[in-house]
């Protein structure tokens, strides 16, 4: 069995229902401590086998967003008095052992919630989820996007998650958010719809997932427009039925997984697009389409909005003074992406590309995911 080369220490909590037991590993050879680490319970019918499948399968997904298991193991400790009579230890589990990690992402929700009497958690890392100017802190920015990239090098392995549903299948360590228990092999499906309908389902699971943690931490997406416009863009994409590699494309490609230099970017795209003859009528029936019916006459209320003097709005403002544009959507295009030419020629006056992406989400908040919406869709 594997793990026949290990000594191993655990911990009883016997106050906490545990999913996994922190504990130390050692080499049997020399009794030489390797590694503190945790064991993660094994449940359902068959733990045996399922243990021995899963240690193997996550074994094989070499990758930096797995967490590599050390070995999996029979525990059961049925001679200790100081463990209740009815606990699981006595009955024995299976388990597999993992390095240490901090929280899983069940645990860590429950005590990132917000709590009354205004005590707080203390994560400046991960909290809180939404920056003051409405963006996504760049951990959960980062982390999303290595996520996804990861579990699709998974699948090119052959093998899917299938349970990305789970929270405690998210395990937070050295400051990077990682999976563990990889569970399927894509050989094992019968067709090519199957193994497509699991690569998706896992995606899909990530991120139903990370919304229902972020609403569970007040981050309601409802309120919060860059959210909303984002998990509505991965539901009308699933509905779409579109194929596993453009799924993955477009959702990691959407702007709220991007940083500030790479959302402006996509105005430069979307213009480019709308100029050249052979393309262009796509783009053009998009801009044309009423759910852009808020952004016409755009330009009086942006000379109106841009009166408080800032470096961003200044710099704004002489770009805007600098050509000349009408109130057509067609022109707000045009005008976002001679905002980020004109930054990289002499925009440094404004601040970072960061404070211009901010001056844009705060003019024309909701004018970039309209257009990757309506275009890449």
């Amino acid at each position: 069995m594997a793990g026949c080369g290990y000594k191993y220490m655990l911990k009883f909590n016997p106050n906490i229902s545990q999913e996994f037991y922190e504990g130390y590993l050692y080499f049997e050879r020399d009794g030489k401590e390797v590694q503190n680490v945790a064991f993660v319970k094994v449940v359902g019918e068959h733990a045996d086998v399922k243990a021995k499948e899963v240690f193997h399968r996550t074994r094989t997904a070499i990758d930096d967003v797995v967490l590599q298991p050390w070995t999996y193991l029979f525990s059961q400790q049925k001679d200790f008095s100081e463990l209740p009579p009815d606990t699981e230890l006595r009955k024995g589990i299976w388990s597999l052992c993992y390095d240490r990690f901090e929280h899983n992402l069940k645990d860590w929700t429950k005590l990132a919630k917000p709590k009354p009497k205004g005590i707080a958690y203390n994560d400046k890392l991960k909290l809180p989820i939404k920056t003051g100017d409405g963006r996504l802190n760049d951990f959960w920015r980062n982390a999303i996007s290595k996520l996804i990239s990861g579990v699709c090098r998974i699948h090119s392995n052959g093998l899917y998650h299938g349970k990305l549903r789970l929270r405690s299948n998210y395990v937070f360590i050295r400051e990077c958010l990682k999976i563990i228990n990889v569970e399927g092999s894509l050989d094992k499906l019968k067709s090519d719809d199957e193994r497509c309908m699991e690569k998706k389902k896992d995606i899909s699971d990530i991120l139903w997932t990370l919304d229902q943690v972020f609403q569970s931490l007040g981050e309601n997406k409802n309120s919060w427009l860059e959210c909303h416009h984002f998990f509505e863009f991965v539901k009308d994409s699933k509905t779409l039925k579109l194929c596993y590699d453009d799924f993955v494309k477009k959702v990691v490609g959407h702007p709220f997984l991007l940083s500030a230099d790479k959302r402006m970017n996509l105005f430069d795209d979307y213009e480019c697009k709308r100029t050249d003859e052979t393309i262009n009528q796509h783009v053009n029936l998009v801009l044309a389409s009423s759910e852009f019916d808020t952004f016409k006459s755009w330009n009086n209320a942006f000379l109106a909005s841009t009166g408080t003097s800032t470096n961003v709005d200044n710099f704004m403002s002489g770009v805007y003074n600098y050509g000349k544009y009408s109130g057509d959507v067609e022109d707000l295009l045009r005008y976002l992406r001679n905002l980020k030419h004109h930054y990289h020629q002499h925009g440094l006056a404004a601040g970072s590309m960061v404070d211009v992406d901010r001056g844009v989400s705060k003019h024309f908040g909701g004018f970039l995911e309209l257009l990757y919406k309506n275009i890449e869709v």
